[in-house]
């Protein structure tokens, strides 16, 4: 295993626990029905995931180029950053479809957990 297959799990890994928190602020808001303070709790947040985001894309965009594992594409990488970020920010408005949400969520944890078990 290279040290690039090393980070594209280690990052994944990252990003999957990262979900499971989005996951539980997503059931606090829905909890709370409280609006956030943007500037305060969700810039902070959602900035802290795009930067983790940002370099897990380019880790795995090489890992794709370098390896070409079977059904993984960088077109599926772009989605699942978009999506990323997008549930990143949803998470902590109570008025988020909850269908859509974790529609999105099953979708980003199925690439992930993908692109982990290709990287052995």
């Amino acid at each position: 295993m290279s040290g690039s297959d090393k980070s594209v799990r280690e990052l994944t890994k990252q990003i999957l626990m990262e979900l499971d928190r989005i996951e539980k602020n997503f059931m606090a808001a829905k909890a709370s029905k409280q609006e956030p303070d943007f500037f305060q709790t969700v810039k902070p947040y959602a900035d802290g995931v795009f930067a983790t985001v940002e370099q897990w894309e380019s880790t795995v965009k090489n890992w794709i180029l370098s390896d070409k594992p079977k059904y993984i594409h960088v077109q599926q990488i772009d989605s699942t950053v978009e999506n990323i970020n997008m549930v990143a920010v949803q998470c902590f408005y109570p008025d988020t479809r909850e269908k859509r949400f974790k529609g999105m969520i099953q979708s980003i944890r199925y690439v992930l957990n993908d692109t982990i078990s290709k990287n052995i």
